[in-house]
């Protein structure tokens, strides 16, 4: 009896959440994630803990294999906290950039940091050298608060770097900033993104959390367009959703409307990582700011999990998700559903007879309908196509997507006490599918 998934990548001890520094080489996926080890039983110290495991060939994705937290904070710049960040593999060197946080007098200086990693794939899981350079960035350029966070580097077609950063103005409204590089250690500011077509909602938010900027190929008209995923904050709630457009400098033209990247109910600060093909691998955290009282931290000193590694492709403008998941899915439910044009629902239900969720698929006009999880009470829906659907039951972890991956849910559930799922109950409404 347990809470902790078998595929599905939570801390050995405490508290985690933001994924960072998604790395591929070859079939091992490296996967860094904010740890506070000593959750709830210390102050906050968070730092960079690390797992590793396959993903393709024969068995598709292994389970995750712990290794040494990689960043603890105990440098001058970071003492209250390695922040989130991204990861960079260049001339077979890989390297990270995170966010240091430092609180003194009142005051939260924010600057961004370098790490070359030694060693990767060896039995310590790496050697991390801080940068001698750092801080790379020194804190917020002018117009901003110490709220300036999250770095995520891409390289350009011309060979020179980008990093996009969370921010917030000084009027309290959040933005994304650009800066540039030619070699990974000089950067200078470009300034913020301005948007044309961008929801006014999203542009009052007062801060823009964890941005992903990204070219991906459309697999419908073979373009090239810029994807940027982004955490907007509001007072009392968090959100993460994407725009796909155009990017001309500093110029973000919107085409397609910001959109939720998972429209389930615990889903934040996702990390991408660009495939050679366009498309993109992708985890995120499922669970929220501020909201850490689950059973599993209770009944087992542990919270939050990440989601499945995810491959997104871009079709007709959107954003489509595909679960990678193991060959032999041992010590989790997996349930494949075709929805078609007739109402369907079903249970998640537990060996001691209690339900985690409730899904269901109410089908509308032209091939299209809704689809709903419940949750303790709280229903998400959202709507799609007819298509297949894909429910995975992995401890305390449920994800759902239908469609054929134009919508993803992500949500936290408990066995009773710790019992393991035991089935996905199909409730058939109406006449027999067709």
């Amino acid at each position: 009896m347990t809470y902790r998934p078998t595929f599905h990548l939570s801390p050995p001890q405490g508290r985690l959440n933001d994924p960072n520094g998604v790395t591929l080489i070859g079939d091992q996926l490296h996967v860094f994630y904010q740890h506070d080890p000593c959750f709830p039983h210390a102050a906050k110290r968070t730092g960079w803990g690390h797992a590793v495991t396959t993903i393709g060939g024969e068995e598709g994705l292994g389970q995750w294999r712990h290794l040494p937290d990689a960043l603890y904070p105990d440098f001058p710049y970071d003492t209250h906290g390695c922040y989130s960040g991204s990861s960079v593999v260049h001339d077979g060197e890989v390297m990270l950039f995170y966010t240091g946080n430092v609180k003194e007098d009142g005051c939260r200086p924010t600057t961004q940091n370098l790490v070359r990693v030694e060693d990767l794939e060896g039995p310590m899981g790496g050697v991390y050298h801080r940068a001698p350079e750092n801080p790379l960035i020194d804190g917020p350029a002018l117009g901003f608060t110490a709220h300036y966070r999250d770095p995520h580097v891409t390289q350009n077609e011309d060979g020179s770097w980008r990093m996009v950063l969370g921010a917030q103005r000084e009027e309290e409204r959040g933005a994304v900033v650009l800066y540039e590089s030619p070699d990974l250690l000089n950067w200078s500011f470009a300034g913020a993104l301005q948007f044309e077509g961008l929801d006014p909602r999203v542009e009052a938010a007062y801060m823009w959390e964890c941005p992903n900027l990204l070219r991906m190929r459309d697999h419908a008209t073979g373009q090239w367009r810029e994807v940027l995923v982004l955490c907007p904050q509001y007072p009392g709630s968090d959100e993460c959703g994407y725009v796909v457009g155009s990017l001309d400098g500093l110029w973000f033209r919107v085409e397609l409307q910001f959109r939720a990247l998972d429209f389930g109910h615990q889903f934040y600060a996702p990390q991408m990582v660009a495939e050679d093909d366009g498309d993109a691998l992708s985890l995120g955290w499922m669970g929220l700011p501020a909201r850490d009282d689950t059973p599993t931290l209770q009944a087992e000193g542990w919270v939050h999990q990440l989601t499945l590694p995810r491959r997104l492709q871009l079709v007709d403008g959107q954003l489509r998700t595909e679960l990678l998941l193991p060959t032999d899915p041992a010590g989790m439910v997996v349930h494949r559903e075709a929805l078609r044009g007739q109402p369907w629902e079903a249970d998640l239900v537990d060996d001691a007879g209690g339900v985690g969720a409730h899904v269901a698929w109410r089908p509308g006009e032209a091939g299209r309908g809704t689809l709903s999880v419940t949750v303790g009470g709280d229903e998400r829906r959202a709507e799609c196509a007819q298509g297949e659907l894909v429910v995975c039951a992995d401890g305390a972890a449920l994800e759902v997507v239908a469609g054929d991956g134009e919508v993803a849910f992500s949500s936290a559930v408990f066995g009773t006490e710790g019992a393991p799922w035991g089935a996905v109950e199909v409730r058939e409404i109406g006449h027999n599918r067709g």
